[in-house]
């Protein structure tokens, strides 16, 4: 077949595909009358493992996010911290030892699927952690299967997160190796430059919709892009179980790093765990690719604020629903299409 009969097949194709949405396109409307008196009726509780979170977020295992303070703030406030690992194995776990008080069972860790992980997961495991995030970009690979299984093969006191995924089949073939959660969404964070350097992305609205049509047991979490508590809404909505955030903690006080003033605004550096600094910072002296940027986000103060707004504005959705729980609320809701 030459050329000319190949790309018009291939236009004809292109009309059977699905027609992707984003956040903005959506938005929930109430379709029931509520019976809720007061938002704080509603319950958005999940549980994750041996957690029972009162706040359906967590904390992206980012090098400017996720840290010791970060974790021991989201577990007071009913959320999950995951802890990054973008740092030594040692200091690692001194930091896992460090992010909770008193309860290792209430703060996640990162590992890899590659180089020490195993040993990182014997470390983090002998340090009380049980909730262990397999942290790669693309979750659609033999090495994160591999992973996932030796993991649930060490340990069968281990809740396991993998991803990241974006499609019904990722998320199919995730789950059948074993994955207890499952995070949706690709190239859609603030500092990630997936989308633009390679083309791979599909908004993680549309990408949560299609895992909740196939999933028959591990939890959802949709990751990337969430920009405010509507976002959570949404997604929780569409059937995530999770929503997981960077940039709305990265300007917090319990963020890494330090508060910097620019043009006389406090402002906090965050990082994409694929940008030149952090491929520096995790041993590549001189990284041949980047697919991640960094950037400068508003200092915001205590983390505690930004999470009570979460939650206020879930629970206020919620109330709209007439839903006390998660479960009702998606049973409850409806969505317009937004031109």
């Amino acid at each position: 077949m030459t050329a000319g009969p190949l790309l018009r097949a291939h236009a004809d194709s292109l009309g059977d595909l699905p027609v992707a949405f984003d956040y903005d396109h959506l938005s929930l409307v109430p379709r029931v009358v509520s019976s809720l008196t007061h938002r704080a009726d509603a319950a958005p509780e999940v549980r994750v493992g041996p957690l029972l979170l009162t706040l359906p977020l967590v904390g992206a295992p980012m090098p400017d996010v996720c840290g010791s303070e970060m974790c021991r703030a989201l577990a007071r406030d009913g959320a999950l911290g995951v802890l990054h690992r973008f740092q030594p194995l040692t200091a690692q776990v001194a930091a896992f030892r460090d992010s909770h008080d008193g309860s290792p069972a209430a703060v996640a860790a990162a590992i890899g699927v590659t180089g020490d992980y195993r040993d990182r997961f014997a470390a983090l495991y002998g340090a009380g952690c049980r909730i262990v995030c397999l942290d790669t970009a693309n979750g659609a690979h033999e090495q994160v299967g591999a992973a996932v299984e030796w993991v649930h093969a060490q340990a069968e006191d281990v809740f396991t997160i993998a991803g990241n995924v974006a499609t019904a089949e990722a998320f199919r073939w995730l789950e059948d190796r074993g994955a207890d959660a499952i995070r949706v969404g690709i190239a859609g964070g603030s500092v990630c430059e997936t989308r633009t350097e390679t083309g791979v992305y599909s908004p993680t609205p549309h990408a949560v919709a299609e895992a909740a049509q196939v999933r028959r047991r591990a939890l959802i979490i949709g990751d990337s892009g969430v920009r405010n508590p509507a976002d959570m809404c949404k997604l929780l909505a569409l059937g995530a179980d999770l929503v997981m955030v960077g940039s709305a903690l990265a300007g917090t006080r319990e963020a890494p790093g330090r508060v910097i003033v620019v043009d006389g605004k406090k402002v906090k550096i965050m990082r994409g765990a694929a940008s030149f600094s952090v491929q520096q910072q995790a041993g590549a002296e001189d990284p041949g690719y980047v697919e991640g940027t960094e950037t400068l986000v508003p200092y915001k103060g205590g983390v505690d604020d930004v999470v009570r707004r979460y939650l206020a504005g879930l629970r206020s959705s919620m109330s709209y629903m007439d839903a006390r729980t998660l479960e009702q609320y998606r049973e409850n809701v409806s969505f317009i299409i937004l031109r």
